[in-house]
């Protein structure tokens, strides 16, 4: 039994497909499937359930699949703790995140900081942050939503305004702020339904009273601008970026209050490494200030989160 049959197994065993896990794996189908049937060999059983193109994990599957997570996190929780002995610069860290925005330029200078620590970013959705917690893969979780999960941690790095973007010559191009009802005939450019930031913006709607009318769902923030800037429709924006640089006209929103938090989570039960520990507390330093001073006291502080990330 190897250690690539193994990881191999993860895969299919967690999207419970072939061809897409082939895909995932960047290897060859036929590849894959010889591998999966080789393990089953050396087990002496069949880990999957098979009915033409689909597979399903059978209950020699199921346990086995437990037994294997455990032993991989054993044996990678060994790696980490040999290679923090040898150091902070030796570190790798692992991240799930909803989008780059907030982190980018954190990033960078802890980068130019440690140079050969080494990184390893999904970009993620809420469901796919939900399974990555099961399997224990990853160091640390940032998302604008809360994470709801037994033995997850998070701590609130940054508050945000949200502002309501329309380009220039629009009809409400001259206002500095606004009611958000007033531009509930409006039609709406935002991330495709099912996006953690699109239910926030959808959220955020219902409390101003009405259902948006979303005209075009997307799923690159340059998209989203793009498309505002056309006058194919207005979009919500966090205060991180600024109008300058989009080419648009940020209006405030006075009612309801337009916020969200983003928070940086981990889980109770994973080794931390020298590496994604300093990480974590040069991003809780980073972001130190008015605005995550005033989350410190309770992270229910901010009434609603809301609007397409762009």
């Amino acid at each position: 039994m190897e250690m690539l049959q193994l990881r191999y197994f993860l895969t299919v065993a967690r999207l419970e497909h072939i061809t897409r896990a082939a895909e995932e794996l960047r290897i060859a189908q036929p590849a894959l499937s010889k591998t999966i049937a080789r393990l089953e060999e050396d087990l002496g059983t069949p880990l999957f359930d098979r009915q033409g193109r689909n597979i399903r994990l059978n209950p020699y599957g199921r346990a086995f699949l437990a037994k294997t997570q455990a032993a991989l996190q054993l044996l990678e929780e060994g790696r980490r703790e040999v290679a923090d002995m040898a150091g902070l610069e030796q570190g790798r860290i692992h991240l799930a995140l909803t989008n780059m925005e907030q982190i980018r330029e954190p990033l960078k200078e802890f980068l130019s900081r440690h140079p050969q620590v080494h990184f390893h970013i999904r970009q993620a959705s809420m469901e796919e942050m939900d399974q990555l917690i099961e399997t224990n893969e990853t160091d640390f979780y940032m998302t604008a939503m809360a994470l709801h999960h037994p033995g997850i941690r998070q701590m609130p790095l940054l508050k945000e305004e949200v502002y309501l973007a329309v380009p220039p010559g629009h009809r409400l191009a001259g206002r500095g702020s606004i009611n958000l009802i007033e531009a509930a005939d409006e039609s709406f450019v935002g991330y495709k339904e099912g996006h953690p930031l699109r239910k926030m913006n959808d959220e955020f709607c219902r409390h101003a009273g009405f259902v948006p009318k979303v005209v075009c769902e997307v799923e690159d923030p340059a998209s989203i601008a793009d498309l505002v800037r056309s006058g194919f429709g207005i979009a919500f924006i966090g205060s991180c970026r600024s109008s300058e640089d989009l080419k648009l006209i940020k209006l405030s929103v006075n009612k309801p209050i337009c916020q969200r938090t983003f928070h940086i989570a981990w889980l109770d039960n994973r080794y931390l490494s020298k590496a994604a520990i300093a990480f974590r507390e040069f991003l809780l330093q980073h972001f130190e200030g008015p605005s995550r001073q005033s989350l410190r006291t309770s992270e229910s502080s901010c009434f609603l989160e809301t609007g397409a990330l762009i």
